[in-house]
């Protein structure tokens, strides 16, 4: 009896892996077919044997992106949440919000929560976090994407989505431009005075155009084309305080023309209020060293609103979303 036990466990587990092999494969030659834009390296998980790390903005959503009848603090690990997906340019999808229903309709991709909400911040796995490559294969793949302070140049990773949400990943090509930040921190003695504080830095942005053909960004003096994202280490949620920028609405002025191989740089003084941030539970706004210096944050560079009539002046205008390594105000950048 044990024996007949034993060998229909190990048969259930055959049917099992069988079946999710199956769904797979539906999902590969079935599915609808996306792309997502990769997230900068992590420099703590390089490539290992033949498959490459990957992390997706939507790996961290900010809890005014969660729709549900429940607050987003109740969510817990390994609940299951969907994230709703949107169209930008070049079929690269974006997040359109994070939910615990699965939706009737429309693109999503079934996730888990990773680890408890922190910071205003929801963690998300999808299962699509590693891209197996052929061997060797990897090494190239991780000296094209670029490391730390140089310039990375982001993956577009192309799945199939079932309906269930889950995902397929079938391929991957490179993005039309690379983004690399490098940091300023002020802190010798002879500049700031022995014991002082240590003061925001001032971080400089560059956007390269990689691809073969002209494209524009758009930004102007406000640097309205860049935002602040927290990435809630220390369990406190941050927003930027300036709200001019909100929405930043295309003018013909602020479009900037890249050639191929062509780089814009942006000089951001995070100690200016234009950068000053609002803790939840706290009145006023105050800078990064003052309100987060244990804090991580990115840059986040979004083009501008383009309204009807700037149609043509911003025919070649870059659509997507481009996130830099996270850095903090003592001048660490990962």
């Amino acid at each position: 009896m044990r024996k007949v036990l034993i060998i229909g466990l190990v048969l259930s587990q055959f049917a099992v892996l069988a079946y999710m092999a199956g769904e797979r494969e539906w999902i590969r030659h079935r599915g609808e077919q996306v792309y997502l834009r990769t997230a900068p390296v992590d420099p703590r998980d390089p490539f290992r044997g033949d498959f490459v790390q990957l992390s997706y903005s939507l790996n961290t959503i900010d809890t005014a992106r969660f729709r549900s009848s429940i607050p987003a603090n109740s969510l817990k690990r390994e609940d299951k949440v969907y994230a709703v997906l949107k169209p930008s340019a070049s079929d690269v999808y974006q997040l359109d919000y994070l939910t615990d229903r699965k939706p009737s309709a429309g693109l999503f991709l079934q996730g888990r929560v990773s680890r408890e909400v922190s910071g205003g911040q929801i963690q998300v796995r999808y299962g699509i976090e590693q891209y197996f490559v052929q061997q060797g294969g990897g090494i190239e793949i991780e000296r094209k994407r670029g490391e730390r302070d140089d310039l990375q140049i982001p993956m577009e990773v192309a799945m199939a989505l079932g309906r269930s949400g889950r995902a397929v990943l079938t391929d991957y090509r490179w993005s039309r431009i690379g983004i690399r930040l490098e940091q300023n921190t002020v802190t010798t003695e002879d500049d700031r005075g022995e014991g002082a504080p240590p003061r925001s830095p001032t971080v400089i942005l560059t956007l390269k155009n990689v691809s073969e053909t002209p494209l524009q960004i758009a930004d102007n003096d406000a640097h309205c084309g860049f935002s602040l994202q927290t990435e809630g280490d220390t369990g406190r949620r941050f927003t930027m305080a300036d709200t001019r920028c909100s929405p930043y609405v295309l003018k013909e002025s602020d479009l900037i023309t890249l050639a191929p191989g062509q780089e814009y740089r942006a000089e951001l003084d995070t100690a200016l209020p234009r950068w000053y941030v609002l803790q939840d539970g706290v009145t006023g706004s105050a800078s990064l060293a003052a309100a987060a210096p244990n804090e991580r944050f990115r840059m986040v560079y979004r083009p501008p609103v383009v309204l009807p009539g700037m149609d043509a002046s911003a025919n070649l205008l870059w659509q997507g979303e481009l996130v830099s390594p996270a850095f903090s105000v003592r001048g660490r950048i990962d």
